[in-house]
């Protein structure tokens, strides 16, 4: 099995693209969080993550992609 298909088995989000993938927010909103491998950070476009630079979104996301990997 290849990274793809167990970050896929495993994440309770929807890949949209490579590096892309649709987290489910508050009131049944929909956001997108990137990786960015040059910067070697993500973004979100949630209104959080404009103001702030960071948000819940991505940090759910990488605490996931870390506990599920790390099993």
């Amino acid at each position: 099995m290849n990274l793809v298909d167990l970050l896929i088995k495993t994440f309770d989000g929807e890949i949209l693209q490579d590096n892309i993938w649709r987290v489910n927010g508050s009131n049944n909103t929909h956001y997108e969080v990137e990786w960015h491998p040059f910067h070697k950070n993500y973004s979100c476009n949630c209104k959080g993550y404009t103001y702030r630079k960071r948000c819940r979104h991505i940090t759910e996301l990488h605490k996931s992609f870390k506990e599920n990997l790390l099993k």
